[in-house]
């Protein structure tokens, strides 16, 4: 099982995993197909640990994925009410994100040479990132941070000032170095957190 404590940590997991999985055959539409399968394996569960969320996004680039005993998979029949309604939520976000890559894909609009620039889907969803390691980093950095100064993965802190709020809401002016960027705990990812960081995939820059 891995080991995740932190934002920094899974950050790191995730742009090793894309590394190190950079010639696989995996689509993004395929890989999202492959979570959604391991995914329903938990769907009694009512969250997950950070652990666990590592192990099934390295699990879901296997060709024919399967949960590991480590995610203690429960039986539906036993899932709390709360869980269900979490699970089909997040079910159904990630089902409109297949049906929105395969009637791209049907389209042609994956085959677009601007096509990072932004598209939108045949029924209107936009779509910021196409590409399987840009999704992954992308929802990864847009749900939890984990990105500091040094990681080499093309982010890069915007130039200029940004707007911060402070204690009270006050909105400041703060240059975007100056800006704590350490590591924080993360918490049990719930059904509603893995929605969160599929709408990362997929907007996030």
């Amino acid at each position: 099982m891995v080991e995740v404590a932190t934002n920094c940590d899974l950050y790191g997991f995730i742009t090793q995993l894309v590394e190190q999985r950079s010639e696989c055959p995996c689509t993004l539409q395929s890989y999202l197909e492959n979570l959604r399968r391991l995914g329903h394996e938990l769907r009694a569960r009512e969250a997950i640990s950070p652990d666990e969320l590592a192990e099934l996004l390295r699990a879901a680039f296997a060709p024919e994925p399967s949960a590991s005993s480590a995610f203690g998979a429960s039986s539906a029949s036993d899932a709390d009410p709360a869980a269900t309604a979490g699970y089909l939520a997040w079910e159904k976000r990630i089902d409109e994100q297949i049906r929105d890559l395969d009637e791209m894909r049907r389209a042609g609009t994956l085959d677009d040479e601007h096509r990072h620039f932004g598209v939108d889907a045949p029924r209107g969803g936009r779509w910021n990132n196409l590409d399987l390691g840009v999704y992954l980093e992308c929802a990864v950095a847009g749900t939890f941070g984990g990105w500091q100064q040094g990681n080499d993965t093309g982010r890069s802190l915007v130039p200029g000032s940004v707007a911060v709020p402070d204690a009270s809401g006050a909105i400041s002016s703060m240059d975007p170095r100056d800006i704590d960027d350490g590591a924080v705990v993360l918490p049990q990812i719930t059904w509603q957190l893995f929605v969160d960081f599929l709408d990362a995939g997929q907007w996030h820059e």
